[in-house]
């Protein structure tokens, strides 16, 4: 009898504590008499009827929600305020320098272009730098400083891109778009294999162009991606392309991706063969170099097409087949300092010469390299500094007259 009636206070006392879902507030009943029968609270964005304490469980999640917007909010607007103060500043400190540089060039500060700004930087401080970067430069701020990126918000203060709360929304849109895209030419084959239609030929040609680095998606996104977040767009692009029907997203695949020029702009003379020109296989839709390189008196051709598996041969046997460890390092030389070791294929013949253990593979890696410049001008200095775009002159000297050798005398007595 105790326990019935106890247990009917308790939901008297529940029903009559009512707590309201928008501004969080509660009311009390005085009395059991004087309650009005309410009927169960609907929860916060929810057309769903819950119990009591269901409720105030929903109630407490949502306003910690509501807090932890306004706090990104918060910090969004902050970090806008205090981008607006560095822009401004570094605006007046380059107004500044400009300034200054043209009292010390004798020109007009209010009509100096940036072409005069680079021209006087190149003059007053020489560099013999080979890297761009390395070079003192004197540039506006929003051209060396990154971007912040800015949102729209609707009347209420929440942001319109449903994805800022990850904080690389551009990043996450771009894999959420590739999804969709290899989603679609899945379903687009599955469809065609269901009605029995010939799939049509794919015409995806990416010969001739590569993906983007990390730093130019960084600056297309304006993001600063990081070698996880780059690697994992990398791959989703990649599955992207191998997929059979990958031709019907072929602008949204050549955005993303830069063309290589073929062979080298500019006057850049080596020592030896010069870097050959590319040629492109119609058939395999690929870009193939051929070069030559002697050493001593061997001669060989080497031959290099890009989008490859690995393939590395001389003479027709794989390189594996170099007994010496040395030997095998001077072969793969160029593609480890290349960064391209099992993306290009290579074929070398040995044309003429008697070769040997060390000269095959030093005739081998200078050929290669000749190719790898042709086919990634980009890599053309990395090479040039290591030493592998410069041809070996060296040759065996000829025996002088009474003279056992080249260099070797015989050796004097005296009776």
């Amino acid at each position: 009898m105790r326990l019935a009636l106890f247990q009917r206070a308790l939901r008297v006392g529940n029903a009559a504590s009512i707590r309201n879902c928008a501004t969080g507030s509660s009311t009390n009943g005085t009395s059991v008499v004087d309650a009005e029968p309410v009927s169960p609270p609907l929860a916060a964005d929810d057309y769903t009827i819950q119990e009591v304490g269901q409720f105030d469980i929903a109630a407490e999640s949502s306003a910690r929600r509501l807090k932890n917007i306004g706090k990104a909010l918060e910090s969004y607007l902050n970090r806008a305020r205090d981008y607006e103060k560095m822009m401004s500043k570094e605006r007046a400190a380059f107004d500044l320098g400009k300034r200054h540089l043209a009292n010390m060039m004798g020109w007009d500060p209010n009509n100096v272009s940036q072409e005069d700004i680079d021209r006087a930087i190149e003059y007053l401080f020489p560099s013999g730098l080979t890297d761009p970067l390395a070079r003192p430069v004197m540039k506006p701020p929003e051209e060396i400083l990154p971007r912040f990126q800015r949102f729209s918000f609707d009347d209420e203060g929440r942001p319109l891109d449903p994805l800022f709360f990850t904080l690389k929304p551009r990043f996450y849109k771009l894999l959420s778009d590739i999804g969709v895209k290899t989603q679609r030419i899945v379903a687009h084959e599955h469809q065609l294999v269901l009605k029995n239609i010939k799939r049509p030929a794919d015409d995806l040609i990416l010969g001739g162009s590569n993906w983007l680095n990390k730093e130019q998606l960084s600056k297309k996104l304006g993001e600063q991606l990081t070698d996880e977040m780059y690697a994992q767009c990398i791959i989703a692009f990649e599955h992207l392309v191998s997929l059979p029907m990958a031709s019907l997203e072929t602008d949204f695949i050549m955005e993303h991706r830069r063309e290589i020029a073929g062979g080298l702009t500019g006057e850049r003379k080596l020592f030896g063969p010069q870097v050959p020109e590319v040629i492109m296989d119609a058939e395999r839709g690929k870009r193939v170099a051929r070069a030559t390189a002697r050493v001593k008196s061997t001669t060989c051709t080497a031959e290099v097409n890009d989008m490859g598996t690995g393939i590395f041969t001389v003479n027709g046997q794989h390189y594996d087949e170099f007994r010496t460890i040395l030997a095998r390092e001077i072969l793969i030389s160029p593609l480890i300092v290349t960064d391209l070791f099992g993306k290009v294929d290579i074929r070398v013949t040995v044309d003429d010469g008697p070769g040997g253990l060390s000269v095959i593979p030093r005739v081998s890696r200078h050929a290669v390299s000749l190719c790898l410049a042709a086919l990634y001008p980009d890599l053309f200095e990395r090479l040039r500094l290591a030493g592998l775009l410069t041809g070996d002159p060296r040759r065996k000297e000829r025996s002088k007259v009474n003279q056992p050798g080249a260099r070797a005398k015989w050796i004097w007595k005296r009776r």
